[in-house]
């Protein structure tokens, strides 16, 4: 069944997500989203593992990421990665590859990180190791969970990006090949910033931690709860991956802001996953907001953004 995990255009084809109710002029809401690919759950190929047992926390795939060769799946349970072509082929990409998060490498290979260590793994079957190091040369402590990243910065580089929003470029790692230039300024690295009376900033810094951008992360209704700088797309739009709390309920949107910091769409999506997702969300290249979602059933990818 080398199809199952599949483009579909079959089925649940578009989802129609909730509208938000009142929203600032010049802001728009982007409702529908499209069934990108659908995996169930299951041992056999094809299949995502679960781990469901009671008094345990249920366990799926931890992670998911998009580039230009495809999408990938960390299969927690397995331990292997999944990834699914262009085509809607599935295959395995790795096996005994556990970790938190994962990175595309532009040439249908991923990076796996899982603390301080980095795994390459290519189309050929070659494995790398990198090591994780802070300015002074050590191995950070980083906390496994929500927010916890593996991305690709603007000039190329691969980098974890912390619980903490706090980025460490992995040094020794080779450079990746982005698939367009980014309009915004490549000297700016970005993350999300708490400031007082629960004010939420995406700060753009330059080499020196000066914070050259500040664009607030507008919240209409309701508290921001955990905030993501989620990265840039070629037109130089920002993006943020918000919690949104109102009434004791978590609703989760993406923010899309003009380089300028003018809000121009919020991305309302479902937030009732089935197991814990470190990573829910990835903004590729062209704009697109693409979701895993765990389900009873299985896993999702969601794709935001057509017009």
């Amino acid at each position: 069944m080398g199809r199952i995990f599949r483009y579909m255009m079959q089925g649940m084809v578009m989802l129609l997500i909730t509208a938000l109710s009142c929203l600032p002029a010049g802001t728009a809401l982007a409702q529908v989203a499209e069934m990108v690919c659908f995996l169930p759950w299951g041992d056999n190929p094809g299949e995502i593992g679960l781990l469901n047992q009671p008094e345990v926390e249920k366990c799926g795939p931890l992670a998911f990421c998009v580039d230009s060769t495809g999408i990938f799946l960390l299969d927690s349970v397995h331990q292997q990665v999944v990834g699914v072509d262009k085509g809607g082929n599935v295959k395995v990409i790795a096996q005994k590859a556990g970790g938190w998060t994962i990175c595309g490498d532009g040439a249908g290979g991923v990076f796996v990180q899982e603390a301080d260590r980095i795994l390459s793994l290519n189309t050929q079957g070659k494995k790398m190791a990198y090591t994780l190091k802070n300015k002074s040369g050590k191995a950070p402590r980083l906390i496994e969970g929500y927010g916890n990243e593996l991305i690709v910065d603007s000039k190329g580089i691969l980098c974890v990006r912390a619980v903490t929003q706090e980025v460490y470029p992995v040094s020794d790692a080779p450079h990746i090949k982005r698939p367009a230039a980014v309009k915004s300024s490549p000297s700016l690295h970005y993350m999300v910033k708490r400031m007082l009376k629960n004010e939420v900033r995406i700060l753009g810094l330059d080499d020196n931690d000066k914070a050259l951008v500040s664009i607030p992360v507008q919240i209409d209704d309701g508290q921001a709860g955990a905030a993501l700088f989620k990265g840039t797309d070629v037109a130089g739009n920002v993006y943020a991956e918000v919690e949104c709390i109102k009434n004791g309920h978590v609703q989760l949107q993406v923010h899309r802001y003009s380089p300028k910091g003018n809000r121009i769409t919020i991305f309302s999506l479902p937030n009732n996953y089935f197991t814990t997702v470190y990573k829910k969300t990835e903004i590729s290249p062209d704009g697109f907001v693409y979701q895993m979602l765990t389900m009873p059933d299985g896993v999702r990818i969601l794709r935001y953004g057509k017009e």
